[in-house]
């Protein structure tokens, strides 16, 4: 407002109400922390080769891939795929649904892949290296299983 003739001053209208711009920045706020607190939960889809992976996905700590083959192959793929990489095999077991390699990395990481069966001659893998995960180490891994299972 100007003092001298009382009117309000023109360019204060353009700034716009305080409460209205606090509720836009906060918006805006809640928003981002939203999109950057997410973690692994980004996907990362790449096409599959070989046995027919259909997708691969990194998903909180987990490598998730679809492929054409039973559980049954996809365990003796990761056998032979821990061999290949001098992964220590600490267990392993399979079946026509389900299947599960347990193993440990030289630093005593371990590495686990689980396989589920999706119907007939298609299935789940996930593999997760530690606790929290590592996608390199993942992708190294399922690269020797799909390579093995050509």
């Amino acid at each position: 407002m100007d003092m001298n003739t009382g009117r309000r001053d023109p360019r204060l209208r353009t700034q716009g109400n305080p409460v209205h711009t606090r509720v836009l920045l906060t918006t805006i706020l809640v928003g981002f922390l939203v999109v950057t607190l997410t973690g692994c939960a980004a996907l990362l889809v790449a096409a599959g080769v070989g046995a027919g992976a259909a997708g691969v996905a990194y998903v909180k700590g987990d490598l998730e891939s679809e492929l054409n083959a039973n559980p049954d192959e996809v365990a003796r793929a990761a056998e032979q795929a821990f061999e290949d990489l001098g992964i220590r095999k600490i267990s392993s077991g399979s079946s026509t649904l389900d299947a599960e390699v347990v193993g440990r990395t030289g630093l005593d990481d371990k590495v686990l892949v689980k396989v589920e069966s999706q119907g007939e001659g298609r299935s789940k893998m996930r593999i997760r290296i530690g606790v929290f995960g590592d996608e390199m180490k993942s992708r190294r891994i399922h690269d020797a299983i799909i390579k093995r299972l050509d």
